[in-house]
């Protein structure tokens, strides 16, 4: 979901006049210029628009999905719509970035959010408008994510999930999850049409984690909206796996151990090293995750070091941990979810503590997953997480789904009406996300492939071995994903690959799933001499779907 990670990369959140005069093509850069599109948008009332020539604005941006982080100064003109649904007591926010008419490439791009924010403002958007591009986001009815926010914004849905307690917000629950988003894409092309005299000549929209789930929910639900959707780590299931990522500290909390983060890390370096070759190649990346079958247990006793400290593992620690890889599973044998990769980074997101320089720990709110259980589930602000019981933990999972997954989850495996449309859908995943659970993003796309034996024409999935959430990680990164994805759209050129490099410079080529990324030789202390083929996934044909009987979409 982005979950706000990559947040103190905007920090240098520009600087620039505005100014009078950026050149326009159709109409120019004031409100006057532009018409809110009432009639498209039949339950909606606009509460007023603002256009304003933004000149010479140097800021930090990257585009959704890579570590392509640089300073873009642009010129734009910034429209502002605003509108409510009468009854829903709602107020949203869509923006649109339009940059003159001799630096519009012709076309739109959409940006996502992450975590419980639609959205991430310029973090995204200049660069996209530095690629020429009409750029266009929503802030669905609350607060968008930035800099300045220190990830609360995108961390947990106070203050605006709950009217009162007991009672959650189901407007700008709707808005979020869904109409916002289809909205946005109306409102951003009524705004195109009037500034240049023309509608874009493709659209294209992109998000990760958050801004996955919004890019997975356009194709199923407005398949006409965007001709190309790039979704990175989609928060498909977001009702299911958020809740459930609670259980790494809801386990600390029953055991009342709370493992300082350089035991956690060095449990997760353990199975490293144990699974690292299973492919062939010792390069720090657990690329078969299936077959790594490492037992923490069976590392408790041995010594590692702590900041020059030297301390042994421990058995409570090993069960904390591997809650955290195979998800919820309770005394009875009901599962929850999925669990994290092995080799993710289990300190940032499942397992947090704070402790003091002798090591004395205690839990640290996650916010991301506690937020759920306490404003959508419990929905009370007073709830103390750290004192559920198993059966309640349980039944908050089940809750989850009947409340809530009709309306945020993004799970409908059917992409009939996106492919009718013409459009084409490029999803990848790290294997090794701390937030998301990658199996959830791979079993999504086996139901996919079991409606559709054809879905490749027009939907391909990617596995990012040794790849963090959204970016990261000692993996190849494919920052060029998106440029793949307009050749698709535009020329007819399928990705067979994509193209991916590492912090060291290395490139591989991702596989479309159901293919893997399979060694066939070099020596790893030299990676440029590295060879890697795709070759179909054994495991691929286990529909890791089935064991979990509330996947199906409803």
């Amino acid at each position: 979901m982005s979950f706000s990670k990559f947040l103190p990369l905007a920090l240098a959140l520009g600087h620039g006049p505005l100014v009078s005069g950026l050149a326009a093509g159709a109409g120019a850069c004031s409100a006057e210029s532009f018409n809110f599109p009432l009639d498209q948008l039949n339950g909606t009332s606009s509460l007023g628009i603002t256009a304003s020539p933004v000149v010479n604005y140097t800021s930090t941006s990257l585009p959704p999905g890579t570590n392509l982080v640089g300073s873009y100064t642009v010129s734009y003109c910034n429209v502002t719509m605003t509108y409510t649904h009468p009854g829903w007591n709602d107020t949203i926010h869509v923006t649109v970035q339009l940059p003159a008419q001799d630096s519009w490439n012709g076309r739109l791009e959409g940006f996502g959010g992450g975590g419980y924010a639609a959205s991430f403002g310029l973090l995204y958007s200049v660069a996209g408008v530095a690629e020429g591009f009409a750029t266009v986001d929503t802030d669905a009815g609350h607060v968008k994510g930035s800099a300045q926010d220190s990830g609360q914004v995108t961390q947990t849905p106070y203050p605006w999930a709950l009217t009162s307690p007991g009672q959650v917000n189901t407007a700008l629950l709707v808005d979020w999850g869904s109409i916002s988003l289809h909205e946005m894409a109306v409102i951003a092309k009524a705004a195109i049409e009037a500034f240049y005299g023309s509608q874009p000549t493709y659209s294209y929209f992109a998000g990760c984690s958050g801004g996955g789930r919004q890019a997975m929910m356009i194709a199923e639900r407005y398949a006409g909206d965007f001709d190309g959707i790039l979704a990175v780590a989609p928060a498909i299931n977001i009702e299911s796996f958020i809740p459930a990522g609670f259980w790494a500290e809801h386990v600390m909390g029953k055991l009342g151990y709370y493992p300082p983060a350089c035991e956690v890390d060095a449990f997760t370096q353990a199975a490293i090293d144990a699974c690292d070759e299973l492919d062939g190649v010792q390069d720090s990346i657990i690329a078969s995750p299936e077959l790594c079958k490492f037992d923490p247990q069976s590392v408790v006793g041995q010594s590692f070091n702590c900041s020059g400290t030297t301390r042994q593992l421990t058995a409570e620690g090993a069960t904390i941990v591997d809650a955290a890889w195979t998800g919820p599973r309770s005394a009875e044998g009901a599962l929850g979810w999925f669990g994290v990769n092995k080799d993710a980074a289990l300190t940032s997101f499942y397992i947090l503590t704070e402790c003091t320089s002798n090591y004395a720990c205690t839990p640290s709110p996650t916010g991301l997953w506690d937020s759920w259980l306490i404003y959508l589930l419990a929905k009370d602000p007073e709830f103390d997480v750290m004192n559920m019981t198993d059966a309640q933990f349980f039944d908050y999972l089940n809750q989850t789904k009947v409340e809530y997954a009709q309306m945020l989850a993004a799970a409908n495996p059917d992409l009939s009406s996106f492919k009718a449309a013409g459009g084409k859908l490029i999803i990848w995943q790290g294997l090794a996300d701390e937030a998301i659970p990658p199996n959830g993003t791979i079993a999504f796309y086996q139901q996919v492939l079991q409606l559709d034996s054809d879905a490749q024409s027009f939907a391909r999935f990617f596995e990012a071995p040794g790849v963090a959430h959204c970016y990261g990680g000692v993996g190849a990164i494919p920052n060029g994903a998106f440029d793949q994805l307009v050749s698709w759209v535009e020329n007819g050129t399928a990705p067979d690959t994509l193209t991916a490099v590492d912090t060291s410079g290395n490139t591989r080529e991702l596989c479309p799933y159901p293919m893997k990324q399979t060694y066939v030789s070099g020596d790893a202390a030299d990676p440029t001499s590295l060879v890697f083929n795709c070759t179909l996934n054994p495991a691929a044909s286990e529909i890791i779907a089935d064991e979990f009987a509330f996947f199906t979409y409803e």
